[in-house]
């Protein structure tokens, strides 16, 4: 993205916010996925577009630094996989109720906030978290977006910043309680 469509930074009233590349990104997830699953992921530069079916999301929609909206996706088969990390067993017909993709989300954000932003979540307003699905997305390409495999699965990650009013309230109009 050229520098016209993807500014890189947002004013806040303690001076600029940078807004991650994919490139950023992927460091941020490579170095967690190496300590949180002890996996390595391999950084694809293909379009997000030529991507398959990726029916597991989770979103995170936050206000601090700066408005915006997180979504983490892969495949089913990949929630098994993060399931048989965790568990050393393979996942059984249960394994969504383990919550290993949004506890993966959830740790994921915490660390791109410090990495980042160089902030505590911890002291920021709360996010909100939803299993999301492209039809809740703001409807324009992400500022932000890295794709990557781990193992043979795909994962994909896109942020969109400097929200709407209206981006905020269609986000905020399908989130219901976890």
């Amino acid at each position: 993205m050229s520098h016209t469509e993807n500014p890189p930074s947002h004013s806040s009233p303690s001076g600029p916010v940078l807004i991650p590349d994919g490139i950023k990104i992927y460091n941020v997830l490579n170095q967690f996925l190496i300590r949180w699953a002890n996996e390595a992921p391999r950084y694809v530069p293909m379009s997000m577009e030529d991507m398959s079916s990726l029916p597991v999301e989770q979103g995170i929609f936050f206000f601090e630094p700066l408005d915006g909206i997180l979504v983490i996706r892969s495949t089913k088969d990949f929630e098994k996989f993060l399931v048989k990390l965790a568990t050393g067993k393979k996942a059984g017909r249960d394994y969504q109720k383990k919550g290993i993709f949004l506890e993966m989300t959830v740790l994921f954000w915490h660390l791109l906030v410090s990495q980042v932003w160089r902030l505590d979540t911890r002291i920021l307003k709360p996010a909100m978290l939803k299993a999301s699905v492209p039809l809740d997305w703001p409807d324009r390409k992400p500022d932000s977006a890295c794709t990557v495999f781990i193992k043979d699965f795909p994962l994909e990650i896109r942020l969109w910043v400097h929200l709407t009013p209206q981006e905020i309230h269609h986000w905020k109009k399908f989130t219901h309680p976890q």
